[in-house]
């Protein structure tokens, strides 16, 4: 059972990184040229006390979920300190070629020249990061991007996919279960899947050889994770041969016909009564009044099809693919879809 000590254990920690990424995100805003205005409509945006108090109550609600017995507290992923501060470098030395590619003084990854067999909408630089997902540096500096991107909050946003799996896990012995983080990348959600049920068979799924690498990394050697090279729309699993399938923020980097493939892949490898979570960005309508950052958002950051995916609703595409919608909840900046097969 969670204690005084253990709340203010996980409370500093959480604090930490916020102000550790906040710092990173302040400090990097000095060194970018300002962007262009936007020549479109914008809609409401909050101030930055809304979204700080906004933020604060979804480490709240991981807390009380933690006491409750759901999960236990996460533990500190990453590298050792000399590594994590080396990534903290690389960041800040890799802002002036993002940076210039926000002004368009850099060309995009020209098609086919990395990464052969390789999906054209996947050989782009998402983000405007230096060599898109497909190089070491990339992976090394990832996670960093997006920590300082939602000043710290890009972990437990993701964490909170683990309350509908632990709901739904009640009364299953996990070690005869069997699921898959679909389009894994460095491996932060599929690690925090594995710390909370161990016994449980995990397979990360992802495109890219050097975020797999990353991954492995991160999770270390265990035969109960296994990753795996492959397309998301193209999942190699048999039918209803899965119990429990995840993603985490890939729906809005997909076209809407492979983001559409993609869910209907999910609904082909689930069991009857299998679940799905998928972690993403909100869209319009999920919080009113923050409409305006969805349309700044591919403004700003690279995101060619984040606009399609902001003015759908991905709960109608998962139960058009087969899904039934059972619980969705806005954290922050992301929303935590669950669906039953």
């Amino acid at each position: 059972m969670a204690s005084a000590l253990d709340r203010l254990s996980y409370a500093a920690r959480q604090a930490a990184r916020v102000a550790w990424y906040a710092g990173h995100y302040a400090a990097g805003r000095r060194l970018l040229k300002p962007m262009p205005k936007p020549d479109f409509a914008v809609g409401p945006t909050p101030t930055r006390a809304e979204m700080t108090a906004d933020m604060r109550s979804v480490f709240e609600r991981e807390w009380r979920d933690i006491e409750a017995g759901l999960f236990g507290a996460p533990r500190a992923l990453g590298p050792d300190p000399a590594e994590f501060l080396r990534r903290s470098v690389l960041y800040f030395r890799d802002l002036p070629q993002v940076d210039a590619r926000r002004h368009g003084e850099r060309e995009e990854l020209p098609p086919g020249e990395q990464g052969d067999g390789l999906p054209e909408y996947y050989r782009q630089n998402f983000h405007f990061q230096s060599d898109g997902w497909l190089s070491d540096n990339s992976a090394a500096i990832y996670d960093t991007q997006v920590e300082v991107l939602f000043t710290g909050a890009a972990d437990v946003m993701r964490r909170r996919a683990l309350k509908p799996i632990a709901e739904w896990m009640a009364g299953r012995n996990q070690r005869t279960l069997a699921g898959l983080d679909v389009g894994c990348g460095t491996g932060r959600l599929l690690a925090f899947l594995h710390d909370a049920w161990p016994g449980m068979r995990w397979t990360g799924l992802d495109l890219s050889p050097p975020y797999l690498a990353e991954a492995r990394r991160l999770i270390g050697r265990t035969a109960r994770v296994k990753l795996a090279e492959g397309a998301a729309e193209k999942l190699p699993f048999d039918d209803a041969s899965l119990d429990v399938v995840v993603s985490s923020f890939l729906m809005h980097e997909l076209p809407a016909e492979v983001r559409g493939a993609v869910l209907k892949e999910t609904a082909r490898v689930l069991k009857p009564g299998g679940l799905a979570v998928i972690v993403d960005s909100i869209q319009r309508g999920d919080q009113p009044s923050w409409d305006g950052l969805l349309d700044l958002f591919p403004h700003y950051f690279h995101e060619p099809y984040y606009a399609e995916y902001a003015n759908g609703r991905l709960e109608t595409w998962a139960s058009d693919a087969g899904l039934a919608p059972i619980a969705c909840e806005r954290a922050f900046l992301s929303k935590i879809a669950a669906f039953s097969r």
